[in-house]
């Protein structure tokens, strides 16, 4: 019978974060041996000095360091270990820069243009690009880092700022004088929210823009901010806009009296928009059990019911400029775009709720 004072493989499992089936792997590749087995149950049996040699494996195991290497760290000195596993890092550190050279060679034996495409530049005044960033950038307020920051395109069609934290998109298209080429990069929130302040001030600024950042200048040539891009695949959010489907149904509400039941602090989180002859009805509760806290129009002969999030809608919503906010709405699972009659350079994006 095994000592008291052993553990069994499963409570060893747990106190080293690896697997029972990974540790009878290692005890065959005799990197990790069990201090006891009992000979007629097969029963194996861990010593608590084991522990430190138990995580050591298992972060050598996440890193995937090589099975002899283990064996080597695990059955020599901590300085013998600490050297195998420098050269091991160092051989590592060797490789991956040779595969990036190699993908890098393949991606300009496949597409040339990037590395001598030509910038985009667009000129516009700087009040209006500082106004748009700052109602851009609030939809990526408390973005994950994956998705967080500005999309900036410039091309013929002009500039396009896109934000989105998921779960809700702005979208604003300016009009500038472009020239050079078409870009697209991400710029850091805190960058946009710098490049904003440095415009505010200025009739008219100059934009370049090309893949490794954003560069802007005033009218006179001086300096007014200079950004790097964000190391991180740039999606084309503006197509996502572009390609929504067409409205099964609009609805409008006064933005005053929208906002101020949005604001609310004893709503619910979940809003149903009902749209039906020719009015829409905002419930609370994501139910019809109860009156609506708010009615507003509707294109006729449309029935429809959206599910929203309060804190979403009420973010887009808060964008939007004037005395009006229109709704377009398809059905349950298409995102509702909230817009507003003054300004149809903006368009928002908010997903909608499954019921």
């Amino acid at each position: 019978m095994a000592d008291e004072r052993l553990m069994t493989i499963s409570t060893f499992s747990r106190a080293v974060g690896i697997p029972a089936s990974a540790l009878r792997h290692y005890a065959a590749q005799r990197v990790l041996e069990p201090t006891d087995m009992d000979p007629v149950s097969g029963y194996r049996y861990y010593a608590p000095s084991q522990i430190d040699s138990g995580v050591l494996l298992q972060r050598m195991r996440s890193a995937a360091v090589p099975l002899p290497v283990m064996r080597e760290v695990l059955a020599g000195s901590a300085q013998d270990g600490a050297l195998l596993l420098a050269e091991l890092a160092t051989h590592h550190g060797a490789a991956s820069r040779q595969r990036e050279d190699e993908l890098t060679a393949l991606r300009a034996q496949l597409d040339p243009a990037p590395a001598h495409r030509a910038p985009a530049t667009a000129a516009l005044p700087g009040t209006v690009l500082a106004s748009a960033i700052s109602q851009v950038i609030r939809a990526a307020a408390t973005a994950a880092t994956d998705v967080s920051g500005l999309v900036c395109s410039v091309g013929p069609q002009g500039i396009e700022l896109i934000a989105t934290d998921r779960y809700w998109l702005a979208h604003r298209h300016l009009e500038a004088e472009t020239a050079g080429g078409e870009a697209r990069a991400i710029i850091s929130r805190e960058d946009a929210t710098e490049v904003a302040a440095a415009c505010a001030h200025h009739a008219t600024v100059h934009l370049k823009l090309t893949e490794q950042g954003l560069t802007v200048h005033d009218a006179d040539g001086s300096l007014l901010a200079r950004t790097v891009a964000v190391d991180r695949a740039v999606p084309d959010l503006g197509r996502l806009v572009s390609t929504q489907p067409s409205a099964r149904a609009l609805a409008g509400f006064d933005r005053a009296e929208l906002q101020e039941v949005l604001d609310r602090s004893d709503q619910s989180d979940k809003l149903l928009l009902v749209v039906g002859n020719g009015t829409t009805a905002l419930h609370a509760g994501g139910a019809r059990d109860d009156a609506p806290v708010l009615s507003g129009w509707a294109t006729p002969d449309e029935q429809l019911e959206v599910l929203v999030g309060r804190a979403l809608f009420a973010a887009a919503v808060a964008v939007c400029p004037g005395e009006e906010i229109v709704l377009s709405l398809v059905d349950t699972t298409t995102p509702v775009r909230v817009a507003s009659p003054v300004q149809d350079t903006l368009t928002c994006l908010v997903m909608p709720m499954l019921p």
